[in-house]
């Protein structure tokens, strides 16, 4: 498993918020971490994704300085993510 997934599960259990904030190449995703679930001692997560509910996608390219996407849910692969923090960590 990417080391990323597992700081980004293990740090929400330590913060204030569970909204989280990640950065791709050019991009800001912002949105509520989706926790697994277990059913019968089994982790229902995909290995490596890190799912989003309510996301704001923000893209850093000079043509599309101003948009913001949003979507219900996103799944990101967490070995694209090159930072991450949580809304409670935000100035």
């Amino acid at each position: 498993m990417c080391k990323t997934y597992d700081a980004i599960y293990e740090l929400v259990n330590h913060t204030e918020s569970d909204v989280l904030i990640c950065f791709l190449d050019n991009v800001k995703i912002e949105g509520k971490l989706y926790k697994c679930d277990y059913e019968m001692g089994k982790e229902k997560c995909y290995d490596g994704i890190i799912t989003l509910k309510d996301a704001k996608i923000k893209c850093f390219n000079s043509h599309h300085d101003d948009k913001e996407k949003e979507f219900a849910w996103i799944n990101i692969p967490s070995k694209q993510i090159k930072a991450f923090a949580y809304k409670c960590c935000e100035l």
